[in-house]
């Protein structure tokens, strides 16, 4: 199951789709060249948070290329194209080879095939995208200037942020775009009755919006949107849970108890979410799903039509049950599960 964290919005949809379009013309133009290496990637996936600030990369598993976010919002398509470039030859290179091998003389033949610009670098990309975000940071504190009360100073900052977003064509906007980020949380060809009401719980913790759809293949697939934030939490909140209860479920069945998972979690879930009952904070979590719920709506299914269906009642193994609430009573979720690095296998 793919759990690479996307992000969703007009300008990185529009984005991934023009790289698409350049990666398939390349593909032709290799053919026409007699170089029968295609289809060369399999899809152009826009992500956030790549680890240690990388710009993009190519994954063998899958044959994906991958972009960092960071380039997509804060360039102006030159950076973005030569990156796509770079992580092509990549795949070229495993086409032909079926490896990877690095930055080699036989990778840079790779680029001039492409047309990629002699001297590219990625790491000249990364410094100028960083002199760019100080630039960004510097108008949004003279923007802050702009409301002070003393009439000259916020005429002065206004006029200086003014003359800093034309010399360097930035919108400070532009990072308000609508967005929302997405995560398949479970895949599978059945949702057990443990399943569905994790991702439910999940859903009233995190403030993330869950669908679930179906697949090409008869899978379906259970889908979080919400901020960065929320989708990384919902992942390891989900994984711990499940795993956790997976390992004491294990373990009272080794000393010979009879224990049903479905009944387990549900015992589980009632005691943490009478623990977590705070009725300010259902409002704010209701908002928060309410929000990426429209988000959701308007930037990933627009033309579709969800349905909302109520979770059923489930009669299940009073014994089980009263083990997963002895297991919740004791459960140490940690109170901050941090930020972590999600990036495509």
């Amino acid at each position: 199951m793919d759990r690479t964290i996307r992000v969703r919005s007009t300008l990185t949809d529009r984005k991934e789709e023009e790289l698409e379009r350049l990666g398939r013309e390349k593909e032709a133009e290799l053919r026409a060249g007699g170089v029968t290496a295609s289809p060369l990637f399999t899809s152009v996936c826009i992500a956030p948070d790549l680890e240690k600030g990388r710009l993009g990369y190519f994954s063998p598993q899958g044959r994906l290329i991958v972009i960092s976010e960071n380039l997509a919002w804060g360039d102006d398509g030159s950076a973005l194209r030569g990156v796509f470039l770079h992580e092509l030859a990549h795949a070229l290179d495993f086409a032909l080879n079926g490896r990877v091998s690095g930055h080699s003389a036989l990778f840079r033949q790779y680029c001039s095939l492409l047309g990629l610009e002699p001297g590219f670098e990625k790491s000249r990309i990364r410094i100028d995208l960083d002199a760019r975000e100080e630039k960004k940071e510097k108008i949004r504190k003279l923007l802050a200037l702009s409301s002070s009360p003393f009439e000259n100073e916020a005429k002065e900052a206004i006029k200086k942020a003014r003359m800093l977003m034309a010399r360097e064509s930035i919108e400070i906007g532009e990072e308000k775009n609508e967005r929302i980020y997405m995560v398949t949380l479970h895949q599978a060809g059945r949702f057990p009755f443990s399943v569905r009401m994790l991702l439910s719980y999940i859903s009233r913790i995190t403030g993330v919006y869950i669908v679930t759809s179906y697949n090409g293949d008869g899978s379906k697939s259970a889908v979080a949107y919400g901020s960065l934030e929320e989708t990384e939490a919902s992942i390891y909140l989900y994984d711990y849970l499940m795993s956790s209860a997976e390992r004491e479920i294990a373990k009272l069945r080794r000393k010979g108890r009879r224990v049903t998972k479905d009944s387990f979690l549900q015992g589980a879930l009632s005691v943490l979410v009478s623990g977590t009952a705070d009725e300010s904070a259902d409002r704010a979590i209701i908002a928060v799903q309410n929000e990426n719920q429209r988000l959701a709506k308007k930037l990933v299914f627009p033309d579709t039509k969800i349905v909302t269906t109520t979770k059923r009642s489930h009669a299940g193994d009073a014994g089980s049950y009263a083990e997963g609430k002895g297991f919740g009573s004791k459960l140490d979720i940690p109170p901050a599960i941090g930020r972590k690095k999600i990036g495509c296998p």
